[in-house]
């Protein structure tokens, strides 16, 4: 693998992992969200 690939590979690797911890983060939120509308 070259230099190009290696690169491209990493950042595929960061913004996965990236994603999957915004959608983790997300999902403890919405319990505290749903809360609120729950008492309004």
């Amino acid at each position: 693998m070259n230099n190009w690939e290696i690169f491209t590979w990493i950042t595929v690797f960061i913004l996965g992992f990236g994603s999957v911890a915004v959608f983790i983060f997300f999902v403890k939120d919405i319990k505290e969200i749903l809360k609120k509308f729950n008492k309004k």
